[in-house]
């Protein structure tokens, strides 16, 4: 939300990532801060009000800790539109191969020894399956070679794996999955991206349940496409949906070529009423703000109560650059560099929506 003066809501979507604004987001620039989408976990910045989410991809009895406030959408924490260059769906190859291809586009990283000992279970227990895998390391010769050497030792002739480098045009992309008739998901890191396209271009995807977001994103994903029957709870149910799934090629059929226009109509594709969702909670958001409830400084007031309650009492110390006041705020306590007082920003005698002061007669004062 921005008006002509300033940003009431400021929204970063990167996290922990590359070229993120997090030593930004540390100055608290805006009045309300949040992160959302880009990283699957807490920033750890005290100064972050809000994390966007699911009841899905992060129930409300999570023991995943954060600093922020977790705040769900109605359904799913992102909304995802589909490529025009996708292109139409293919038939499921099994029909014309004769042999089952389970396949992933993950991201390698995600791609951990576990996850490859599951996937050797399925293919070992599927007569003539094949496995084919695509991202972008695969255009090393030794990291192929490792890759294939790995499934070996699990037993899975290299023969049966079929190793995908990047595709550089889009279209092309999404055509690929017409190699593969069931999609086998990462844990604990859950695909995102990857899985909305496998779904758009027919081919359903087994994930796992877990505690964390990052290995619940497919929960979210699954449940609100209409499939939550391929959502398993632990690693043998995860084999075991697999298998049941590539038993009978004629309603994997079925399901390939229904599964666009399910997931088309779902809470996933809806943009219209995502649109609104998200624009009601920052509207609640701001809200708060405007009633002096700014988690951010809550927790940075908790935080600087601690370090008072901490400081052990020393007569006659030396001088140095940090100070207390009378009334047991700290003055100058800094820690790597951050002053860890709250900011005093909270002035909701200035809050506005639609161009109207709100709030003129309340909440005036400043949290510090």
């Amino acid at each position: 939300m921005v008006r002509e003066d300033k940003v009431d809501i400021l929204v970063e979507l990167t996290g922990h990532t590359a070229n993120n604004k997090l030593g930004m987001m540390a100055c608290r620039p805006a009045p309300v801060q949040v992160t959302w989408i880009g990283y699957p976990n807490t920033t750890g910045l005290p100064t972050i009000d809000y994390r966007i989410t699911d009841s899905l991809a992060d129930p409300p009895g999570t023991k995943q800790k954060h600093v922020e406030e977790l705040v769900r959408l109605p359904d799913c924490f992102l909304c995802y539109a589909p490529s025009p260059e996708a292109g139409p769906v293919s038939p499921t190859p099994a029909l014309s191969n004769g042999f089952v291809t389970f396949g992933s586009f993950n991201n390698l990283a995600k791609i951990t020894p576990k996850v490859l000992q599951v996937w050797a279970r399925i293919l070992c227990a599927v007569p003539n399956s094949r496995l084919v895998v695509k991202c972008k390391p695969f255009c090393c010769d030794s990291v192929r070679q490792r890759f294939l050497s790995t499934l070996e030792q699990l037993g899975l002739e290299s023969l049966r794996v079929d190793l995908l480098p990047l595709i550089l045009l889009n279209h092309d992309h999404m055509q690929a999955y017409s190699l593969m008739d069931i999609s086998l998901d990462t844990f604990p890191y859950a695909g995102t991206t990857t899985t909305c396209e496998s779904l758009f271009m027919g081919v359903p995807c087994i994930t796992m349940a877990g505690s964390v977001h990052a290995h619940n994103v497919g929960v979210s994903l699954l449940s609100k496409v209409g499939l939550p029957h391929l959502i398993a709870k632990n690693e043998d149910e995860y084999v075991q949906l697999a298998l049941k799934l590539a038993s009978d090629i004629t309603a994997l059929s079925n399901l390939r070529m229904s599964l666009r226009e399910l997931m088309s109509k779902s809470p996933v594709c809806d943009g219209q009423n995502y649109t609104l969702g998200l624009e009601s909670t920052f509207r609640n958001m701001w809200h708060r703000y405007c009633k002096g409830d700014v988690p951010s400084l809550s927790r940075l007031e908790m935080l600087q109560q601690q370090v008072v309650s901490e400081e052990p009492a020393i007569k006659n110390p030396e001088p140095s650059g940090s100070t207390f006041s009378s009334d047991g705020t700290s003055g100058s306590v800094k820690a790597n560099g951050f002053n860890q007082a709250a900011p005093s920003i909270l002035n909701t005698s200035n809050c506005e929506e639609n161009g109207v002061q709100m709030n003129q007669s309340t909440n005036t004062g400043k949290l510090s």
